[in-house]
């Protein structure tokens, strides 16, 4: 038996190739986000927030042999929760790590972190466009509210979010809602509406639009703002799903034919 930590697209195509190769295996996310998983046997899906000693109880009681880490590569607490259970049970840990697609550029500022990020955007003076979720969202506000900056978040439409947004005082003309990743002509339009001079983003890579952000705002003459990934260091990591995949094969040997059927959902 196999977990799989996910919630991104690129954990979607790993959970289709692990049925493609007969594995069985728990699919794990911390959302309720819609996700385009296969139907079959194989999979169970398993929904909630676990740390390291809930992640430890399921690999012990669902027998797991392999941990497989598909979350996004902000996900800090989720990928050091995996890495601490994976060694306190001594199970194999890999990890699904998305390709970097930020290009050099005087005009992109990176930043170790979100307090660096929201001071340098605070610097620049101009309206910011913030586009890096609701999770670290307070210390932009702070920044921009002591400097009189205005902030525009961009962030998903639901109540939490909302509600997360609004309550650090952020006006609701200030929001833009939606589900990304966005086109480059939906960038554009954001940066003209709001009259956007600094953009903060962080490198989730193609899948994630940051591409899309990226050539929308050096066009339009925005500073852009990038916080850098995260390192974890330990495991193995890939960058293609397949790769994983086959390397799971070579671990663990597995043979196991494919059985059609339906999906089980556990709510945790």
């Amino acid at each position: 038996m196999i977990l799989l930590l996910g919630g991104t697209s690129e954990s979607v195509d790993t959970a289709r190739l692990l049925v493609d190769h007969g594995f069985e295996f728990i699919f794990s996310m911390a959302t309720e986000i819609p996700m385009a998983l296969p139907e079959s046997a194989l999979l169970t899906v398993t929904r909630g927030v676990m740390d390291n000693t809930a992640m430890e109880s399921l690999i012990h009681e669902s027998m797991i042999a392999a941990v497989v880490d598909a979350t996004h590569p902000y996900a800090v607490e989720a990928t050091k929760n995996a890495m601490r259970a994976c060694k306190n049970t001594g199970v194999r840990y890999f990890r699904l790590s998305r390709r970097s697609s930020v290009p050099d550029g005087s005009n992109i500022i990176r930043a170790k972190n979100h307090e660096e990020a929201a001071n340098k955007a605070g610097d620049a003076g101009r309206t910011v466009l913030s586009t890096i979720g609701v999770r670290n969202l307070a210390v932009y506000e702070s920044v921009c509210s002591a400097r009189a900056i205005r902030l525009i978040v961009r962030a998903l439409g639901s109540v939490e979010s909302l509600n997360a947004i609004k309550s650090l005082g952020v006006p609701g003309q200030n929001i833009i809602t939606g589900k990304g990743p966005f086109s480059f002509e939906e960038n554009v339009s954001a940066i003209r509406r709001f009259g956007v001079g600094t953009l903060v983003t962080k490198d989730s890579g193609v899948r994630g639009g940051t591409d899309e952000k990226i050539r929308a705002a050096i066009q339009e003459k925005c500073l852009v703002i990038l916080v850098q990934r995260p390192d974890p260091q330990g495991g193995e990591v890939f960058l293609e799903p397949s790769e994983l995949v086959g390397s799971l094969k070579n671990y663990l040997g597995a043979t196991s034919s494919k059985r059609d059927g339906v999906t089980s959902i556990t709510i945790l």
